[in-house]
């Protein structure tokens, strides 16, 4: 229960986060909308920088086997002209629905996450292209369920528009 309030509150605080934002201060903020994916959840994603090297990133997946609610902080330590290395730390909450091999049972607990990637601007190609932006990263996620530890390395990837 005290997890499905949880679940709320992280949305409430996205949404007041973006929301109070102009989009003038969007842009000059870097702000990217686009989606995220890893093996087991994807879905919305929304990226702000908040310095040159650090962006944080909140992750609503909704279109895997599993649901996830997860917020990201990503730190470059590499930078070029069109392409950033970076590593991340995640924290989130996965729900999964056991209906299929549990007798309709669902439960969301909460998980870690860790990894690294290359984001790559597009504009590389071709500079008249529009700031869209697409990754690829290795993640590992641990998660303890009542009936199952729950780890798993995954490669994601992502397309983000930048404002």
């Amino acid at each position: 229960m005290v997890l499905k309030y949880t679940k709320v509150l992280f949305l409430l605080i996205c949404l007041s986060a973006f929301s109070s934002l102009s989009a003038q201060s969007l842009k000059q903020k870097g702000f990217y909308a686009g989606i995220q994916s890893s093996s087991y959840a994807y879905g919305l994603s929304g990226k702000m920088d908040f310095t040159d090297k650090i962006t944080g990133q909140a992750i609503i997946g909704f279109l895997g086997v599993i649901n996830s609610y997860t917020a990201r902080g990503l730190y470059k330590f590499k930078q070029d002209r069109f392409y950033d290395v970076y590593a991340f730390g995640a924290l989130g909450i996965l729900t999964w629905d056991g209906y299929y091999s549990l007798g309709n049972k669902s439960e969301s607990v909460i998980s870690f996450g860790a990894g690294g990637g290359v984001e790559y601007d597009l504009r590389g190609l071709d500079s008249n292209f529009i700031p869209l932006f697409v990754n690829v990263e290795l993640q590992a996620t641990m998660a303890s369920f009542d009936y199952y530890d729950f780890g798993y390395i995954a490669l994601g990837l992502g397309l983000h528009y930048k404002f």
